[in-house]
């Protein structure tokens, strides 16, 4: 099971997070009426990385992950604190998990055999900082953004890109 559970939604607010003295304007606190758990608050601050480093807005179609593990406020509507968020319009998607090595084949599966990745020669492998990507990818933490998948299960696709977090999985993305 992943350690970063996926939330997507239309974003609908954008504030300033002010609650923590002297830190005004270094975070930002989304409103998301999210597909799984209708309306929440997704905290954004700068150790949290954005796809792209694309500036979020309202109406954009996002995908935000925070970690599992992670304390949450018992408060309504939930807030999550996001460790990566990607724009994720009509079609696309994302998932953000240690993939291994399948014992079967040389393809990637997640940590739990729900999606099995087939790479490309079009598929984009990179750095969070937008550099190249040459190394061996299983056992690492991975933002896959994709598009279809097969119904099958595991799920397959074929990425559009991976962004790679080389550190361990504990310390990654933020």
């Amino acid at each position: 099971m992943s350690q970063y559970t996926p939330t997507t939604g239309t974003i609908t607010k954008i504030d300033w997070q002010d609650t923590d003295p002297g830190q005004l304007g270094c975070a930002l606190r989304f409103t998301l009426n999210s597909m799984d758990q209708g309306l929440i608050h997704i905290i954004v601050d700068g150790s949290t990385y954005v796809a792209d480093n694309h500036p979020l807005s309202v109406g954009d179609q996002v995908t935000f992950f925070y970690s599992l593990y992670a304390p949450v406020p018992m408060i309504y509507p939930p807030q999550y604190q996001a460790v990566a968020a990607v724009r994720t319009p009509l079609g696309t998607y994302a998932s953000l998990d240690v993939f291994t090595q399948a014992a079967d084949s040389r393809q990637l599966v997640n940590s739990d055999n729900t999606l099995r990745l087939n790479l490309s020669q079009c598929t984009k492998l990179i750095l969070p900082n937008g550099q190249p990507f040459g190394g061996a990818l299983s056992g690492k933490l991975l933002l896959v953004i994709y598009g279809a998948t097969t119904r099958s299960i595991p799920a397959q696709t074929t990425p559009d890109k991976i962004i790679v977090f080389c550190q361990s999985q504990s310390s990654a993305p933020c």
